[in-house]
């Protein structure tokens, strides 16, 4: 299931034409009059996508996964349909998405994608695992949750004023299509890099480590929750900045949206850290190598969330080009840091390799990123609060020593849990550390004096 949704994800990426990116750069520069002719325009491009990709497979799937892993072509040639649909909808999913974040309304997308999906994932692991249904049962169900995301997505969009007309179109073709193929690799660099760990641990070191690696991994990004939340208006936000050239709300959002994901993303992620032991307890033996890849995966989300839209403010500016070079280094990077650190004929490092090559390969991209952005914006995320924002960080991340007096690692994961949400908020208060999310706290204290 996970070596099939990995290169569903790398698929759709490549497929989807990069319109995601494009919808969310030029549609606030339309009128009203104007945005069914260009919106039409872009999304011909991934159905167009979604046709090439189906023929492509059809014809060559099995040989171009040959290249990559005789074992995983081998594994998925049965299964070939339901990658095919998983791509597809994948396309559509996040196709759509570009234009509900550009139009300010991502709530279902944000549900869809981050509570329903997950819920539905829970509903097949447990039919399968009280034996209801045989394994292609569940892939068909798994398929299934995907789809129906995409077709709600779609009656949501409508219904949100998506739209398509033949009327005049707005904008050059040429600037459009250019910037596009560009944009491909955006927001796509991520998940390439995410899911290019668990196909380079399945080829180096065997599938077993892949289910090992990928639970260690999720558990490490929970910490990247409040980006996926924030960054959906965010990015439209700063995409109108630079297309009025307004400086003042570029770099605010710039330092808002580094600090709010600094803190909550940091706090997430000292919580899991300081219970890792705990949480690891409650897993079988063969689970605990994954401590260390809790620990290099959660820097790295960290590390992404604390260049706030440093990304954003590159590929919606005349700068994309160097934002897609980047996106080039990154994936290339990780691929290189990948095989030193997991083969067994190099450092052998197993699964807390992959972790690190991560880490590493993350770091050095998003250090790029607020170095290009200084460059050419002078404009930085870094202010009193956000070091003050780190030191803090640090300094709770110290629980991890600490060892409740109890033999449970419930009452232990309960009683760190609510030591660090308690200092942590209590210190973010007090030291206005996210005046716009504490904001409304006080605003409701007010009311209700």
């Amino acid at each position: 299931l996970k070596v099939m949704t990995a290169y569903a994800l790398i698929f759709s990426q490549f497929f989807h034409g990069g319109i995601p990116n494009t919808v969310i750069r030029y549609f606030p520069q339309l009128t009203i009059q104007t945005r069914p002719a260009f919106l039409r325009w872009a999304y011909t491009i991934p159905v167009l996508g979604s046709v090439i990709f189906l023929l492509l497979f059809l014809l060559l799937g099995n040989d171009t996964l040959r290249l990559v892993q005789e074992g995983d072509a081998t594994m998925l040639q049965p299964h070939r349909w339901e990658l095919i649909i998983l791509t597809i909808s994948l396309i559509v999913f996040y196709a759509l998405n570009g234009y509900l974040s550009a139009v300010l309304k991502t709530t279902v997308y944000q549900f869809l994608n981050e509570t329903f999906l997950k819920a539905w994932f829970m509903i097949v692991a447990l039919l399968y695992w009280f034996d209801m249904c045989s394994f292609e049962t569940v892939l068909f169900i798994y398929v299934g949750g995907y789809v129906l995301a995409s077709v709600v997505l779609l009656i949501h969009s409508l219904q949100s004023g998506l739209s398509f007309s033949r009327g005049e179109f707005p904008l050059q073709k040429k600037e459009l299509y250019n910037y596009s193929l560009y944009s491909i690799l955006d927001r796509g660099a991520a998940i390439l890099v995410n899911n290019l760990d668990i196909i380079m641990v399945g080829m180096l070191i065997g599938l077993n480590e892949v289910a090992y690696y990928t639970l260690a991994f999720y558990i490490g990004s929970v910490s990247l929750l409040p980006q996926k939340s924030l960054l959906s208006i965010a990015n439209p936000i700063t995409s109108k900045a630079i297309a009025e050239k307004n400086d003042t709300a570029l770099l605010d959002i710039y330092r808002q949206s580094s600090q709010v994901q600094l803190l909550f993303g940091g706090y997430i992620f000292v919580s899991i850290w300081v219970c890792i032991h705990e949480i690891l307890h409650l897993l079988p033996n063969q689970y605990q190598e994954g401590m260390w890849v809790v620990f290099f995966i959660g820097i790295a989300k960290m590390f992404y969330m604390a260049t706030g839209v440093s990304g954003g403010i590159l590929v919606y500016s005349q700068h994309y080009r160097l934002n897609f070079r980047l996106n080039l280094i990154l994936i290339f990077l990780t691929i290189g840091t990948n095989y030193l650190f997991i083969s067994p004929s190099v450092f052998d490092m197993g699964i807390t390799g992959a972790a690190l090559a991560t880490a590493l390969s993350f770091m050095l991209y998003n250090s790029m990123k607020v170095f290009y952005v200084r460059k050419y914006f002078k404009i930085t995320p870094f202010t009193g609060t956000y070091y003050i924002t780190i030191l803090w960080l640090v300094a709770m991340s110290a629980m991890y020593f600490w060892r409740p007096f109890t033999t449970s690692p419930f009452i232990a994961i309960v009683l760190k849990g609510m030591i660090t949400s308690l200092l942590t908020f209590g210190v973010a208060y007090y030291f206005k550390l996210a005046p716009e999310a504490f904001g409304m706290l006080s605003r409701f204290k007010m009311r209700n004096k």
